[in-house]
């Protein structure tokens, strides 16, 4: 595990799960449950020096309230309050009724860590794959921002709104993700995005901030494929300390 930078909000970032109803059942021929359950081992190591937890969507891969609630179980036991992102694999229903309003772990639009916030979005494009920020989701980006007063922000949804350098995943992620880009530009307290979807990590900067994507729990895409590939990594999460002058030091734990 590495030391966490001094005086930083360290926020774990999990995402892209895809557990079915059936524990037995694999998603992309991966064992997704056991993948999930040697994840939990390590997730508790981090946990000591966590604040806060984060999942960028796709908790489930049917939809289903039975997965969802066995990822809720796993996160509950690291005893840190979260965050909890819908994916376009998500059933805004089953992710309700698992992580309700109140809850430690709950889908509300800001996590507070009191230097810093955590904004997450819905970006979730009914019927469709890829994602969109419709109107609504905007304004309350908006509303979000102008309450944070003084302290830092960090972005977070599910579909990233830059290309991954992958034509595939590029033509299924944020449609309208510009949207989001020039309200990072504009607006100098927001330090950075995060966003799950393309199953491995990618990182590139925006107007001098980072924007960065998680590897799965499920199963990796394979990075700079054009055209959808399987890669043979194991289940990884990435982990972000977010400094006290807004900086964000971050890096990638994979689980063997």
């Amino acid at each position: 595990m590495i030391e966490k930078a001094q005086g930083a909000c360290r926020v774990l970032q999990v995402s892209d799960t895809h557990l079915c109803a059936t524990p037995s059942a694999p998603t992309a021929e991966a064992p997704v449950d056991q993948r999930w359950q040697a994840a939990q081992a390590r997730l508790m190591d981090w946990a000591g020096s966590a604040d806060a937890i984060v999942h960028t969507g796709d908790v489930s891969d049917d939809g289903s309230a039975a997965a969802c609630q066995r990822v809720a179980e796993g996160l509950r036991a690291l005893n840190l309050p979260g965050q909890i992102l819908p994916g376009n694999h998500d059933e805004p229903a089953a992710l309700l009724k698992t992580f309700a309003p109140g809850d430690p772990l709950s889908l509300a639009r800001v996590l507070d860590l009191g230097a810093w916030q955590v904004i997450g979005l819905d970006s979730r494009k009914p019927g469709a794959v890829s994602g969109h920020l419709c109107e609504a989701e905007l304004s309350a980006l908006d509303a979000a921002l102008a309450d944070a007063g003084d302290a830092w922000i960090l972005l977070a949804v599910h579909h990233p709104p830059v290309s991954v350098n992958c034509a595939w995943l590029d033509a299924i992620g944020l449609n309208n993700g510009q949207a989001l880009l020039d309200r990072l530009e504009a607006n100098p307290r927001i330090a950075g995005v995060i966003s799950g979807h393309v199953h491995h990590a990618f990182e590139t900067m925006y107007a001098g901030r980072p924007v960065l994507t998680a590897p799965a729990m499920s199963v990796q895409f394979l990075a700079g494929s054009d055209e959808f590939a399987i890669a043979s990594g194991p289940p990884a999460f990435r982990w972000l300390d977010l400094c006290p002058d807004g900086t964000i030091q971050t890096g990638i734990e994979e689980i063997d």
